[in-house]
């Protein structure tokens, strides 16, 4: 639609001038192809010459490119804005008509006027293509060349009190027309506009707002302001948006008829725009795109994106955040991305979770191809996942936090469900004794009670060292299932093994910080669970947060204390705080001051499985875990795995003792020094001899009867003897026939080698 009007003239002019204009229009083609044969050769050169410059003239003016001052500079400028098509039309005609009269002669003008009476051929082709365009142009200016002659008006006698009716313009009928006329009126009026010269093209109109654009006068910028276009059309302000356009003498308009989605503080936008984005809120310098509405929550989703003075989006405090947006915890998600500069937000009608997610069945919790299984749904409809293992990368672990009646429980359950079917050797430390006997089921080996769970840790220990020097002896890099089975280690209620007030503390973090740091190669995943996310809770190691949180995959389900200050979360979990997760669904902030008897009050629905998940494939959503009560009937108790690769497992009870003894002596020894305190005399330290022959004293047959051979890493790991001194040990007892070596290679036995005889 253009937005020129008619440009208006001065100077008084002859009433039929239009109408002669538009007869020479229409006759200029049929002229021309008469008179061009017969023109002598000069005059047909400058005709020719002459009509170029006319032609790019009426075409430019077609296309609508000459600027409205050039018209109001050319004499019946109006007249040749209005007829700038017929006109085109004609140029075009008759340049067709001059070029065959003054190239090809007479014959040439004869076949384009006449061809038509032979219309099958080639020529009659052309003259009926050339006649029709000709044709189109009276057609074009039919109102001017059948429009009546003027009338003289006639003397009237009209009285001197009663003053003659003065002429007005038509009104405009159509919205295009009355924005357009309103503009050309009170802005780009020549005379009297605001902002004169500055026309408006319109691009779009709806019943919403309407759009378009600025064009100012070559040589000048666009100046038109929102308050000048709000006079104009009597809307706020703030619904009118103007933005440079391509270059400096053109800017684009909105102009919304109704109140915009940005302005309406019951939109997502809206709500952002005044409370999150505002100056000094709590997401200043942000914006928000591709607003849409969210089938899944009955709500919206968009991304949130940080303006140019934003190198990344600020890390909101999600309580500041759900206050902002005048809305609760469980409505409102707020998902980081790995590019900082985006987000996802979602703000819900109805959380979709609050129906809970019943468990689709065991196919749901095998692994894919990269050893991805299913555990819940987020709130966004995608499918919650974890990793255990990786097939390129090895063993992955996992950390689940969440107080009593969060759905920690379920949550293991599902991951040890999950290793079960995959063929994985579970091993399960339980510190409370049997509180999951579904996961028991399914363990290679069950530590209950605190003594039971730290003896499942060192057996884990134990494997992981058996492998350290398997892989070594078979030159294996990486973890290879052929070679050794997959291992989920599980240790619930960590902090009973690991907290600050623990009594095996030191040595069950070194273990598990040694499981966490050699598993991955090894194939041995770490499972820790705990009611808090706290370091000092998990041995106040900080490789057991790298190793296991950094690394791997955090579950955060409902905790009863701020948890984000208390730990380095991985990148896009620093949002979030699980402590604002609330018990039930039904909280209600707004109800009943004053209760009576007859005052209903609904039962809670618990959040039980709500949490927020960040696991190895780097998304972090607020999301839900399957309601599985029990996992029984999904259990396949006569294939339960068990670590092929390992031969000490069939001896795994006594090991287990056997190290559970040694955890002990040195407790009995810290304890001893405790108690005995400054007048106690300090023992004289151990040798590496005395510690060595200690060691293969223990593990020695008790009847006598068999020599029990060890590996000398195995014997240094549990004498606490390494290096170069436990070689050079080795080597003086050997020769002092303290003990000998074994029928394998690296193995020790107790007391001189045995005789032949």
């Amino acid at each position: 639609m253009s937005s020129n009007t008619a440009p208006t003239t001065t100077a008084p002019r002859p009433a039929n001038t239009e109408r002669r204009i538009a007869y020479a229009t229409t006759l200029a083609p049929i002229t021309a192809g008469i008179l061009a044969p017969l023109l002598n050769h000069d005059t047909a050169i400058a005709l020719d010459l002459a009509y170029l410059p006319a032609a790019a003239f009426t075409t430019a003016s077609a296309m609508d490119w000459i600027p409205h001052t050039t018209y109001q500079q050319l004499p019946a400028g109006d007249i040749l804005h209005r007829h700038r098509f017929p006109a085109f039309l004609s140029t075009l005609a008759t340049g067709v008509a001059l070029g065959m009269g003054t190239f090809t002669g007479s014959q040439g003008a004869d076949a384009l006027l006449a061809g038509i009476l032979d219309p099958l051929t080639t020529k009659g082709i052309v003259s009926l293509g050339w006649w029709a365009t000709v044709a189109l142009v009276p057609t074009k200016l039919r109102r001017i060349l059948t429009s009546r002659k003027p009338r003289t008006a006639r003397p009237t006698t009209t009285s001197a009190a009663i003053p003659a009716k003065p002429t007005t313009p038509p009104t405009p009928q159509t919205p295009e027309q009355q924005i357009l006329h309103a503009w050309g009126q009170h802005i780009s009026h020549p005379d009297t506009g605001s902002h004169r010269g500055q026309t408006l093209r319109l691009r779009t109109i709806n019943a919403y707002r309407w759009q378009g654009t600025i064009t100012a006068p070559i040589g000048t910028t666009v100046t038109v302001t929102k308050d000048a276009v709000s006079s104009v059309y009597r809307k706020p302000a703030e619904w009118i948006d103007i933005k440079t356009g391509a270059h400096a003498g053109e800017a684009t308009i909105t102009v919304n008829l109704q109140p915009p989605a940005e302005l309406d503080t019951s939109t997502l936008a809206g709500a952002w725009r005044k409370w999150a984005a505002r100056n000094g809120g709590v997401m200043a310098g942000t914006h928000l795109e591709e607003v849409q509405p969210d089938p899944n929550t009955g709500g919206e989703v968009a991304r949130v994106i940080a303006d140019d003075t934003l190198d990344a989006l600020p890390t909101p405090n999600m309580r500041d955040l759900v206050g902002a947006l005048r809305t609760n915890h469980l409505l409102l998600s707020y998902e980081p991305s790995t590019n900082p500069r985006t987000a996802v937000i979602r703000l819900m009608k109805e959380n979709p979770l609050r129906a809970g997610t019943p468990f689709p069945g065991p196919k749901t919790l095998l692994p894919s191809e990269g050893g991805y299984f299913r555990i819940g749904r987020a709130v966004s409809g995608r499918p919650l996942r974890a990793q255990l293992l990786d097939p390129k990368l090895g063993a992955r672990h996992l950390f689940v936090s969440g107080v009593t009646g969060s759905g920690k429980g379920g949550v293991l359950q599902l991951i040890a469900l999950a290793a079960h079917l995959a063929g994985a050797v579970i091993i399960y430390a339980d510190p409370k004794g049997s509180s999951n006997p579904a996961i028991e089921k399914m363990a290679a080996y069950t530590g209950l009670g605190e003594d039971g769970a730290m003896g499942a840790l060192l057996l884990t220990e134990a494997l992981v060292n058996h492998r350290i020097n398997l892989t070594g002896q078979i030159k294996q890099k990486n973890f290879n299932p052929d070679v050794m089975p997959h291992v989920v280690f599980i240790l619930d209620e960590a902090s009973t093994l690991l907290g600050e007030k623990a009594t095996h503390r030191k040595r069950a973090t070194a273990a598990v910080g040694h499981i966490a740091k050699k598993g991955r190669s090894l194939g041995v995943s770490e499972v820790l669970a705990n009611q808090l996310l706290q370091l000092a809770e998990i041995g106040g190691d900080s490789a057991i947060r790298d190793n296991i949180i950094g690394s791997g995959g955090v579950i955060m389900l409902r905790s009863d204390s701020s948890q984000r200050h208390l730990i380095d979360l991985p990148p896009g979990m620093q949002t979030i705080n699980p402590a604002d997760i609330p018990a039930t669904w039904t909280g209600d902030d707004n109800g009943t001051l004053v209760y009576t008897d007859d005052i209903h009050i609904q039962d809670p629905e618990s959040t039980f499985g709500l949490g927020y998940f960040m696991t190895t494939d780097g998304v972090c959503a607020m999301g839900r875990t399957y309601t599985l009560e029990d996992a029984t009937e999904h259990i396949d108790e006569n294939n339960v795995t068990e670590p092929f690769d390992w031969p000490d497992w069939d001896n795994r009870h006594n090991l287990v003792a056997a190290l559970l003894a040694e955890d002990n002596e040195d407790l009995d020894s810290t304890t001893s020094t405790l108690f005995t305190g400054a007048e106690a005399t300090p023992k004289k330290p151990a040798s590496a001899k005395d510690k060595i022959l200690n060691t293969l004293q223990d593990l020695a047959d008790p009847l006598g009867i068999d020599t029990n051979y060890t590996h000398k890493d195995d014997i240094g790991r549990i004498a606490g003897v390494e290096g170069q001194t436990l070689a050079n040990t080795l080597s003086q007892l050997v020769k002092t026939n303290e003990i000998h070596r074994g029928p394998d290679a690296g193995t020790y036995g107790l007391g001189p080698a045995p005789t032949t005889e």
